[in-house]
């Protein structure tokens, strides 16, 4: 019988090759080599974390990068099959305000809410966020807005009372009142409360455009205050959408 014709010849040479084979493959996955390509582990760092991906290294069998995202730049470790090992943050960014918008852009979003006249727009910083106080006239009254200043949402909406029982003059005699100053349309009319009886504010608007603010005493009538309204006056704020 010859060598070839041995029983044992050839499940010995199944065993070698199966030996081989695995020896490749567990020396492939010990040398280092990459699994994942430089691309495939720089949109995996976007997409768990966002920002942007710079400098993007191999460092023995792992990679390190640099990511910049709002609030600082971080550095960030991957292993060659482009699982994420650590993040750092390198450097921290200080806290930046988001830009505050235009009275165009404010005027623009409350117009498709509300319907009426918006009569003035006016920005605040005082508060903890900046915030417009916005007043819009609608059939006869007032309705006051606060919106967020930086985002546009319209965060509290009030309408002024425009009339009391306890006042001795009524509204519309107010109203009469109100337009021997200034005759013409009526935008709004607000009521308020006060020790000595309160008072009515009327806006009205004349035919060549002239407007004035008249204020009347809810018991004598008397005019106490009659302000002319500036067309130019909400220009006073400088604002960058």
């Amino acid at each position: 019988m010859t060598f070839f014709g041995k029983a044992w010849f050839f499940p010995l040479v199944i065993t070698l090759i199966i030996f081989v084979v695995g020896s490749i493959f567990v020396m492939k996955l010990t040398s280092g080599e990459e699994t994942v390509s430089k691309e495939d582990i720089q949109s995996r760092i976007v997409e768990m974390y966002g920002g942007s991906v710079s400098n993007l290294i191999q460092k023995n069998s792992q990679y390190i990068a640099k990511l910049e995202r709002p609030g600082g730049l971080y550095e960030v470790v991957a292993d060659s099959n482009g699982n994420i090992i650590s993040i750092t943050i390198l450097e921290q960014t200080a806290n930046q305000q988001l830009p505050i918008k235009s009275k165009e852009s404010i005027q623009a979003i409350i117009s498709k809410e509300y319907k009426g006249t918006i009569e003035r727009i006016v920005l605040s910083s005082d508060s903890e966020k900046p915030l417009y106080s916005v007043d819009i006239a609608k059939d006869e009254t007032l309705i006051t807005l606060s919106v967020d200043a930086i985002t546009g949402t319209i965060l509290d909406s009030q309408e002024k009372q425009s009339t009391a029982e306890q006042a001795l003059i009524k509204k519309q005699q107010a109203i009469t009142i109100a337009k021997t100053q200034l005759n013409g349309e009526v935008q709004y009319t607000t009521y308020e409360e006060t020790a000595d009886g309160g008072y009515y504010l009327i806006e009205i608007e004349s035919e060549d455009d002239r407007e004035a603010v008249i204020q009347v005493h809810g018991v004598s009538g008397e005019i106490l205050s009659v302000t002319w309204d500036d067309q130019d006056d909400d220009d006073d704020d400088s604002d960058d959408d």
